[in-house]
């Protein structure tokens, strides 16, 4: 067994190995970093004592102005985060840019590996002779970085920060589950909710994990509110900017993420069809269901039907799919989390051999339509995320209603479910 698993470890490792040494001819092919360059334009807008936003609306106002000398040239992208992130911006910049450069890849870094090894821990280990998920999902890590939502894309070169956040809220999630100290979960949320608000509909995951967590998750989307709502008061001027920024922003770019509402605001804009008040409702319609049957699932689990492994990748698939405007790098942290809920969705079909031979023939099923077209990346990813919650919710209904002498016997869930 030792050696089984020393080879296996080796394997591993090779594996990581490669994944490293082939992001240098990655970048070589595609430079990295276009987010980034937004923050740094902001940071010298700053530094020049002007104002990040009012510098970002009038070259979205030249760039479209003249449209017809760049027909097929990307929009610009100019820096969206509140008035609140200014003074951090102000700080990085009084520091040299290498030294701040450096620091920001590094915690870039440590998020993307969080947010692989945050989704490990939802993996199994395993029972008597069974070869567990966890070391068979180990090999599958190395590649999330380049199958965000298990489909290929070159995302985590785009420096958003937002893969910082997600690491430091899906690690400190999975502290949670094992201790039951949410502080730590709600502390990073509430600082990502400072550039990016939706990132708040993640606060879902303690309320729905762990028993009297309504009350501190209720407070910490009360203060990212008032955050929020604050900043008209301290930087009248600034936000009002920022706000004329958002709306330009929307305003010549389709680009309302992946999520159903965001596919059907996509389609609406295109078509130049007033997309607000139809994205909101249809966004309702499917948001309250999600939310309804979360509460529900989450009874059961409270009530010893589920392990948090099985738990945790519906819980967190669910709560992403509660944003209204998801983008790639919301997608990147539910790579293996997918993956879990894809292979146990066949395998409470079939053999083991062929849940992995169906699992396989489905992720490559959906990278060949994106090779067809890039562009086919988002209305694949879409429809993806919503079925794959449609089948993990049915495995986990289906598996606990078929033994639910097996769920019992995990003394993790148990000591969770009944902590205060």
């Amino acid at each position: 067994m030792s050696n089984v698993l020393t080879k296996s470890q080796t394997v591993v490792t090779i594996f990581w190995i490669l994944a490293f040494t082939a992001i240098p001819f990655w970048i070589a092919a595609d430079p990295p970093g276009w987010d980034l360059h937004v923050y740094a334009n902001a940071i010298r807008s700053l530094h020049a004592g002007h104002d990040p936003y009012a510098d970002g609306v009038a070259v979205q106002r030249i760039f479209h102005r003249d449209l017809a000398l760049h027909p097929h040239a990307m929009p610009p992208m100019t820096y969206v985060y509140s008035p609140l992130t200014l003074p951090l911006l102000r700080i990085i910049g009084a520091v040299p840019l290498w030294f701040s450069g450096a620091c920001f890849w590094l915690a870039y870094l440590a998020g993307v590996l969080a947010q692989t090894w945050s989704g490990t821990q939802m993996s199994q280990r395993a029972k008597s002779s069974e070869l567990s998920e966890r070391s068979v999902f180990l090999y599958f890590a190395p590649a999330a970085a380049f199958f965000p939502g298990i489909i290929q894309h070159d995302v985590v070169l785009s420096g958003n920060i937002a893969y910082i956040f997600y690491g430091l809220i899906l690690a400190t999630a999975v502290l949670g589950w094992r201790r039951n100290q949410w502080h730590w979960f709600y502390l990073a949320t509430l600082i990502a909710s400072c550039c990016k608000a939706p990132l708040l509909s993640l606060l879902v995951i303690p309320i729905l994990s762990a028993r009297k967590q309504w009350l501190p998750a209720s407070i910490t989307g009360a203060a990212g509110l008032a955050l929020f709502s604050i900043q008209p008061l301290l930087w009248p001027s600034a936000f009002h900017n920022y706000l004329q920024a958002v709306e330009l922003q929307f305003s010549f770019n389709s680009d309302f993420g992946l999520s159903p509402a965001g596919l059907l605001g996509n389609v609406l804009f295109k078509a130049d069809i007033p997309y607000s008040f139809g994205t909101t409702t249809f966004y309702l319609l499917y948001a309250l269901p999600i939310f309804g049957l979360l509460l529900y699932l989450s009874r059961r689990f409270f009530d010893g039907d589920f392990t948090i492994e099985q738990w945790g990748p519906i819980v967190v698939l669910g709560s992403i799919l509660l944003n209204p405007r998801i983008k790639e790098y919301d997608v990147a942290p539910l790579t293996l989390p997918m993956a879990l809920i894809i292979w146990r969705f066949f395998a409470s079909l079939t053999t083991r051999t062929r849940a992995i031979l169906y699992s396989a023939a489905l992720v490559a099923l959906v990278n060949f339509v994106t090779a067809i077209d890039i562009n086919n990346w988002k209305i694949t990813e879409g429809p993806l995320m919503v079925a794959t919650f449609i089948a993990g919710t049915w495995t986990l209904l289906h598996q606990a209603n078929l033994n639910p002498a097996y769920i019992k016997e995990s003394e993790h869930a148990l000591e969770l479910v009944h902590s205060s």
